[in-house]
Formats: structure tokens, sequence, C-alpha cells
């Protein structure tokens, strides 16, 4: 048995991750679903948490199974699977993060034409990231598609999503500047929270997803940098993974109503 290719302490450490990311996700959606949230801010989350848990379910456990060698016999047609589920699930989850902040930042800069929009373009905005997820990954699956092509495809709606949030940033400071405190509205505050969540979101997936995407690039154009240590290659794809994981947690610690809810879904509390 090769070591380097099946390694028990990094099966043992992306199943963990899997079961993490399983139960954090299926939290987040049963929350998000109660009655109370109910509402077209969250129809995007819950998306988001949808493509979040289809990391744990389909993409980690076959990166245990193909590049963990876990499974050796596995057919040969497991690898290009593997990667559409790897690239399908990703994507979804970058593309949804960057439709969301670009609904924010409609918000903030056409806050009554947003009270107007249609449900029909909220759900033209949900379905959007599935579609060009699905698109890139079935382009990678069929044509050579190169990783680095799809690394910068990932890059980019990341930046977009910095871009809008900065923009919504300067937009809060100047509403922070006319209004003194007294005055400002508890609908302000909430929605400037709100949108400072949803920033904390896209920061943890461009910090997650950038050694992974980094490390790629650098591969693509050093032949002799592929032979890095597996351990190497296991942690920069762990953190990835991680990043499947990670909104649970900034809901969490970031919504107190969130918080109240979930916990209320094992004390059998109906506030």
């Amino acid at each position: 048995m090769d070591f380097n290719r099946w390694n028990p302490f990094w099966t043992a450490c992306f199943a963990v991750m899997a079961s993490l990311i399983i139960a954090g996700n299926s939290l987040t959606i049963a929350t998000l679903l109660k009655k109370k949230f109910r509402k077209r801010p969250h129809f995007l989350l819950t998306s988001l948490a949808f493509a979040d848990l289809l990391v744990g379910i389909c993409a980690v456990p076959l990166y245990i199974n193909i590049n963990l060698n876990v499974s050796p016999h596995l057919p040969s047609q497991a690898t290009p699977i593997f990667n559409f589920f790897d690239i399908f699930t990703g994507l979804s989850s970058i593309f949804t993060l960057t439709i969301i902040s670009l609904v924010r930042l409609h918000a903030a800069v056409r806050p009554f034409g947003h009270r107007q929009l249609s449900l029909k373009a909220l759900l033209v905005s949900m379905v959007t990231p599935w579609i060009l997820s699905s698109v890139v990954a079935s382009i990678r699956l069929v044509h050579s598609l190169g990783l680095t092509t799809v690394i910068l495809i990932s890059l980019t709606p990341l930046m977009t999503s910095c871009s809008a949030y900065f923009v919504i940033w300067l937009k809060v400071i100047n509403v922070h500047r006319k209004l003194n405190s007294s005055i400002r509205s508890f609908k302000h505050k909430k929605e400037a929270r709100f949108s400072k969540t949803l920033l904390l979101t896209t920061a943890a997936s461009f910090i997650t997803w950038m050694p992974f995407a980094c490390s790629n690039i650098v591969f693509a154009g050093c032949s002799s940098c592929k032979k890095i240590h597996v351990g190497a290659t296991c942690t920069i794809k762990l953190l990835q993974y991680t990043n499947s994981f990670v909104n649970f947690l900034i809901y969490f610690y970031r919504f107190p109503s969130f918080r109240r809810a979930l916990l209320s879904t094992f004390t059998g509390s109906r506030k």
C-alpha cells in the first residue's frame, strides 16, 4: 500500500469535513424553511446552503474514494464524474454568492426599485447560478477546458462580489454621515448588518478558495511544481471544502434570529 496515495489521516479529515458540511447545511436549510424565514432575502441563502450541501454529499466523498485511492478499483469513468460534481457544486456556491451580492447592491442603490422586484425576477436569480455552473462543468467534462480557466471563472465572480460589497459599504458610510445615531432607523441598521454578514461569507469563500486557485495556476505553468507532497495538496483541498461549512458558523454567530430558531429545534421551544 502506498501511504502517500491512501492515508488514513487524510481520509478521516475529509470524512469529518463531509459530515460537518452535511450536518451544518441540513440544519441551515431546515431553519431557513421555517415560516418566519420564508422571506425573499432568505431564498438565495437557502439555495446557497443547498449548493454547499451537495459538496458534502457528492464532491467530498468522491474525492476521498478517487484522489485518496480508498477505492482503487473504481471504473475510469469515476474521475470525470468527480470533476463534474466538484466543479458544479463549487461554482454553484460561488455564483450564488455573486448573485446575492448583486441583489444586495441593487437594494442599497435602488431601495424603492428593489422592493418592487417581482417573484419571477427572484426565481431567475436563484436558477441562474445553477445553469451557469452546470454549463461550465459540462464543458469541462466534454471538452479540454483547462482547470486554470475554471479557476479564473470562479475567481471572477468572487472579485465581483467583493466590488459589490465595497460599493454597498460606501453607500452605508454615506448614509451614516447624513443621519446621526439617534435617528437611524432599526430597519437601516438591520439591513447594514445583513449586508455585512453576507460580506463575511464572501470573504470566507475568497480566503478558502485562494490557495486552491493559486496552486493550480502555478501548476499550470510549472510542471515540476506538480510533484507537491500529498499533505500540502490535501490541506489546500480541505481548506477549499471548508468554505461549504463556514457559512453555517457565520449565520449562527451573526444572525440572532437564526441562532434562536436553530436552538429551538433541539430544545422544542416555539419562540
